[in-house]
């Protein structure tokens, strides 16, 4: 005769079947590389010119998303005056300063812009990877980008960091990656290192 497991047993071991039967889709961090310009004096800063990353992707609005969830976590570290990159993008326009076909952005431009809107500074970036990955039975999204601050005067960088967001698991099970998906981990990517800049600089 087998013995009658406990209520409690057989409710966890459901629970366990059901979690691995579902797969919990989360975020897995690669290493972080940040840079700081060791001769910064970040109370120069408070207020900061955004301007849109750059799209190296093959997703046609990696750009934008990447770019609005780095201000997003920005504005909530609650460090800088920003101006928002369409502010920043409109006076560009005026000035002749658009990005080219590359999406680069001419310098001289920037900084005469960031200096009417009186920042001391303006971030740059540039989203390498927003793609799907395949392991095995598995698919998850990859967000790879860098982003640096640079001193307007000067030229010079005053922070970069560059990272690769990824998500895990069984996505492919329930349905695929989905757009919901590649924002949750386009979020962690930014709030991770926004987090990791505020521990060492701002």
């Amino acid at each position: 005769m087998i013995p009658r497991r406990p209520a409690m047993m057989w409710m966890a071991l459901a629970l366990t079947m059901l979690l691995g039967a579902l797969g919990l889709a989360g975020c897995a961090s690669a290493p972080m590389r940040i840079y700081v310009n060791p001769q910064t004096d970040m109370t120069m800063y408070q207020k900061i010119a955004m301007l849109p990353f750059v799209n190296l992707s093959g997703d046609a609005y990696a750009g934008a998303r990447v770019t609005r969830a780095f201000t997003t976590e920005l504005v909530l570290a609650d460090r800088f005056k920003l101006v928002d990159p369409a502010e920043m993008m409109a006076l560009l326009n005026r000035t002749g300063g658009m990005p080219d076909a590359a999406g680069q952005f001419d310098p001289a431009k920037v900084r005469d812009a960031a200096n009417k809107l009186e920042a001391t500074a303006y971030i740059r970036g540039g989203v390498s990877e927003y793609a799907m990955r395949h392991s095995g039975t598995e698919d998850f999204p990859v967000v790879s980008f860098d982003a640096e601050m640079v001193d307007v005067a000067t030229g010079t960088v005053v922070w970069r960091v560059s990272l690769t967001e990824s998500g895990k698991g069984r996505l492919a099970a329930v349905g695929g990656a989905s757009e919901r998906s590649f924002g949750a981990v386009t979020q962690a990517a930014c709030k991770r290192a926004v987090d990791e800049l505020r521990r060492k600089v701002l």
